[in-house]
């Protein structure tokens, strides 16, 4: 056998050494190895390049955005891994074959299958891809018809003062009948792929009917939220971005189906409330909104005056650049609503724009609560006396015998002879000694009370400063 050149080159080796390994094949076998990862690597950036600029073509369209992402998660899949299997398969057949191995089987089977799938291709694939770009489309034209036909439909019938009543009910349902016509769409693809891959699909049906019965028993709370979310889309009760309270719980409706309703309160928080479980729903938000305030001043305020007062600030913010275009009647007193405890109530009523009543609520608070001021009319606020219990222990009070002394001295001073009534108004001012010993009650401890005022009025009538700046000692011994 003639030697060949690479036996010639690397100098006849020895059988059995990585030399005559690569003279026998070996050297052919690396060059294809790198020569696949040279060419995986190269068509990986053309792919790339291509799908991005296609991506970047899809995104600029509304109408194909969504195709363009899903082609941008899928570009990992299609340019790294489908390309190497392809120059993996094809590597390993060339490496095999130039070392001597016989693939003449493996390319039939690659040959075999290829004719298949292209048989299987250009009859049922091409249905199934059929089906499956209907469906798709379908789906598309479907997620775009509905809420442009609803709109229009509902629209026509309504003024324009309520567009955006019409357009928040027109969201809602259009997202339960997406939703349904949609699914409806994906399981009949289902079925017809089923079919075309034949696979019989009447014992699927008749599972799913068993399944049905079955279920049927454990998913009545289920029926129970389909029917009552029926009847909320039916009348509606409540649409998205309205604040509802329902099952006792209050929020804003972020979404709403026919089984269940999703609010968001204040904290944030995301509820989910099954529609079954809603019995009472109150809509605060539902075409008109109304301001409601009371208001409360002390007993000894003119009413008619406090009743100009509040109704200057109903008219001052009616008037106001930002907060007159929330309102549609401006906030008036409707009357002295009760006669409280500690203040007399008054109730004012406006009505506002959906969901600005808590925003003109509180500017209305800041405005009454400074006018007020300004007006000397007083905000009554609660007031607490502490009572201490009968069984508090009795206290002392020392020095009532020294101020009573001092007071009367300095009085005699004053006057060499008073008259009646400054002998009267001494006597009133002079308070009683106290008994030390008797058992503290709340009456008592009243009577201390008063006695101490008196004291001290006294005291600090006195010009002496010495007198005035004496300090009245309440002692209570330690043993008790």
């Amino acid at each position: 056998m003639e030697d060949s050149f690479l036996d010639t080159f690397l100098g006849h080796p020895a059988d059995g050494t990585f030399l005559a390994w690569l003279s026998d094949g070996g050297l052919w076998a690396l060059l294809i190895a790198i020569g696949a990862v040279i060419g995986w690597w190269i068509v990986r950036l053309v792919l790339r390049r291509g799908l991005r600029q296609a991506i970047r073509g899809l995104d600029q369209h509304e109408a194909t955005a969504d195709v363009g992402m899903a082609v941008q998660a899928a570009d990992s899949w299609i340019s790294n891994f489908f390309t190497a299997i392809v120059f993996g398969a094809a590597a390993v057949l060339g490496i095999l074959q130039v070392l001597g191995n016989n693939i003449d089987p493996a390319i039939d089977y690659l040959k075999n299958f290829g004719v298949a799938s292209f048989n299987w291709l250009v009859t049922d694939g091409l249905r199934i891809v059929l089906i499956l770009f209907l469906s798709w489309v379908l789906g598309r034209v479907t997620r775009r018809a509905i809420p442009r036909l609803l709109s229009s439909i509902m629209l026509t019938q309504a003024s324009a003062a309520d567009h955006d009543e019409i357009m928040k009910r027109s969201e809602t349902l259009s997202s339960v009948f997406v939703g349904a016509v949609v699914t409806l769409i994906y399981i009949s693809a289902l079925f017809m792929i089923l079919t075309e891959l034949s696979v019989p699909i009447g014992p699927v049906l008749g599972g799913f009917g068993i399944a049905g019965i079955a279920v049927g028993f454990g998913a009545q709370y289920l029926v129970r939220d389909l029917i009552a979310g029926i009847f909320i889309l039916a009348e509606n009760q409540y649409r998205t971005g309205d604040v509802v309270t329902v099952a006792g719980t209050s929020g804003l409706v972020e979404s709403i189906n026919l089984r269940r309703t999703v609010l968001r309160d204040l904290d944030g928080q995301v509820i989910v409330i099954p529609n079954g479980e809603i019995s009472v729903a109150f809509n605060k938000t539902k075409y008109w909104s109304r301001v409601n305030l009371d208001i409360g001043v002390a007993y000894k305020e003119d009413v008619d005056r406090v009743v100009e007062v509040l109704n200057e600030v109903g008219e001052e913010i009616a008037a106001d650049p930002y907060y007159g275009l929330m309102l549609i009647t401006p906030p008036q007193v409707l009357r002295l609503d009760s006669l409280d405890d500690s203040a007399v109530t008054f109730k004012m009523l406006g009505d506002c724009k959906p969901m600005k009543q808590w925003e003109i609520t509180g500017e209305m608070r800041k405005r009454i609560k400074i006018r007020l001021d300004n007006e000397g009319i007083e905000i009554p606020f609660p007031h607490q006396t502490v009572y201490w219990g009968e069984a508090q222990p009795p206290f002392r009070y020392e020095g009532i015998d020294e101020v009573n002394q001092h007071t009367t001295s300095t009085q005699s001073d004053r006057v060499t002879k008073p008259s009646t009534s400054a002998i009267r108004e001494s006597e009133k001012q002079t308070p009683e000694v106290i008994d030390a010993g008797a058992p503290i009650t709340p009456e008592r401890r009243e009577e201390l009370l008063a006695t101490i005022a008196v004291a001290t009025s006294a005291r600090m009538g006195e010009p002496d400063w010495d007198v005035r700046a004496r300090t009245l000692m309440v002692d209570i011994p330690d043993n008790e």
